[in-house]
């Protein structure tokens, strides 16, 4: 016993090895904890991120099968036609899965509100926060293209309406203003549509349309793509900017689009040559300053008939020259092929041999049909007084004088007529003339015809995307503009035209001449693609 307390004694470091062996297994243990803590968070992290770029990549998917789309879409009038916060300035596209019926991006509440557009719209939601803080309410379903409330605009990509559809859920499509996009204005203005030139974005300016501006622009369409993952813990959001690059210049001032022989039949203008000229009214120009005997250019998809002492001052253009043409939609078999002339005194006027004032092939051209206005003006009779503000009206006649103030009309019929009917603006500035399709004989002028004071055909916008039938016949000058490709449209009288005359078929008669501003030429359709100007992720 006294041994071992001494052997002890001498000894005092026994079971130090075993205190550090049990402090580095401790050690070794934390450490290992850690790395195991590291390695679960890199790998939280990196699925966070891989969620996060899968729903951004969605996102992207999204706007461009919107971007692919568009044509369809605006060939089925879906695509906005004015800005917020108006009704048919909204289309959503809408991507649900297995779950129809889940994503109401227009209903305040729901798992995929749109709670962005108050930063590009200050005026949708009342509220325009910082960029990074979400809208608190949501846009009302008021602003929405007509019947897509009723039948929402789907995805019609792979696995669309499966539980294996891409993870986007909705995608919205407007028209772009000024300052759309957050704290940046397109040349310091806001509140103002945005028109794409083909290279550079512009201000809608002098004109009632990106496409009557001069030379020719097209709108530009914000397209935004929500992205969220099956957990909906993440969320991205993609923007782009995209537009038709313009088509080049029209030639032609009056064009049918008709296949007809004739679709064009032009008897008038009187007894001087010649018929039609052409002058322009882009930089302060005016007839008396920029006419020319030459360029007053007309054309059709089918035939074109000249009779009586009807010379064009410019080229006419048919879809052939031949007898008997190639295999081409009703081809006419006149001598000449699809133009024909009757009489000695028709045909192209050529001042000193102008090689441009001869029969050419082109075409067919394909020009977009006006939408339908919003609201639809109703089919009953106006009662009201001869002096209108812009608005909706129905079935306008009188043998007075109308007196329009400058705006957008939406109007289901309009007849001008006695020896003294005219419309008139005023004070002098833009009107714009939208009918329905489902009139059947929209427009019918006669008396003195049509009175615009700032002799600018771009300011007399006649639109109408039906099948019926169009009159003009004013005793006066008369300064406008009519885009109807599916109607039936005469002009006589003895009252000069000048502008620009777009129709199914035209009937030109009547003493007066046809002088066409090279400033309204109105370009076909582009059948391109929509043009990706830019895109960027949101702060969302």
């Amino acid at each position: 016993m006294l041994i071992k307390t001494k052997h002890r004694k001498s000894h005092p470091e026994r079971g130090v090895a075993l205190l550090f062996a049990l402090f580095t297994l401790l050690l070794l243990s934390a450490i290992a904890a850690s790395l195991m803590f590291m390695t679960n968070t890199e790998s939280s992290v990196n699925s966070n991120y891989r969620s996060e770029r899968l729903s951004a990549f969605a996102a992207k998917a999204g706007m461009e099968e919107v971007r692919d789309r568009m044509p369809a879409l605006n060939t089925a009038a879906k695509l906005p036609t004015t800005l917020p916060p108006l009704a048919g300035s909204v289309l959503y596209v809408l991507n649900e899965g297995a779950a129809p019926g889940t994503v109401r991006p227009w209903v305040a509440g729901n798992a995929y509100m749109d709670d962005e557009m108050c930063h590009d719209f200050a005026v949708v939601q009342g509220q325009q926060p910082a960029p990074d803080v979400r809208c608190t309410s949501a846009p009302s379903s008021a602003y929405l293209v007509a019947g897509t409330l009723a039948a929402p605009v789907t995805s019609n990509y792979p696995w669309s309406g499966t539980s294996a559809a891409l993870s986007y859920k909705w995608i919205r499509v407007t028209l772009k203003q000024s300052n759309s996009v957050q704290l940046y204005p397109v040349n310091g203005a806001t509140a103002t549509q945005v028109c794409w030139n083909g290279s550079t974005e512009l201000l809608l300016s002098g004109a009632a349309t990106c496409q009557t501006m001069s030379p020719s622009t097209n709108p530009v369409y914000m397209i935004t793509s929500l992205a969220a993952n099956a957990s909906g813990s993440t969320r991205r959001m993609v923007q782009a900017e995209v537009a038709l690059s313009p088509a080049q210049p029209f030639p032609y001032g009056l064009f049918a689009t008709g296949t007809a022989c004739p679709a064009l039949n032009f008897h008038g203008g009187g007894n001087s040559d010649p018929a039609t000229d052409s002058f322009t009214t882009a930089n302060n120009g005016t007839y008396a300053t920029t006419q020319s005997d030459t360029l007053g250019d007309v054309g059709a998809n089918g035939g074109v008939l000249l009779s009586g002492h009807s010379e064009i001052g410019g080229a006419v253009a048919v879809p052939s020259l031949l007898a008997t043409p190639p295999a081409l939609p009703n081809p006419c078999s006149g001598s000449q092929g699809d133009y024909s002339t009757s009489g000695a005194n028709a045909g192209t006027y050529n001042p000193g041999a102008f090689p441009g004032n001869v029969p050419t092939q082109s075409g067919p051209y394909t020009f977009p049909t006006p939408p339908d206005p919003i609201p639809a003006p109703p089919n009953t009779a106006y009662a009201g007084g001869n002096t209108l503000v812009p608005g909706t009206y129905g079935n306008i006649s009188t043998n007075g004088t109308l007196t329009l103030a400058p705006g957008v009309y939406n109007m289901y019929s309009l007849s001008i007529g006695g020896g003294s009917g005219t419309v008139t603006v005023s004070p002098p500035g833009v009107v714009v003339i939208n009918f329905p399709s489902a009139s059947a004989n929209p427009l019918s002028i006669s008396g003195q015809g049509i009175a615009n004071p700032t002799l600018i055909a771009n300011n007399f916008q006649i639109n109408y995307g039906g099948t019926g039938t169009m009159s003009i016949a004013g005793k006066g000058s008369e300064y406008a503009i009519v885009d109807a490709p599916n109607a039936a449209m005469a002009v006589a009288g003895n009252g000069d035209f000048f502008g620009r005359i777009v129709a199914r078929t035209i009937d030109y008669g009547g003493n007066g001449k046809f002088h066409f501003d090279k400033n309204s030429a109105l370009g076909p359709q582009s059948n391109g693609g929509y043009q990706l100007i830019s895109m960027r992720e949101i702060s969302y």
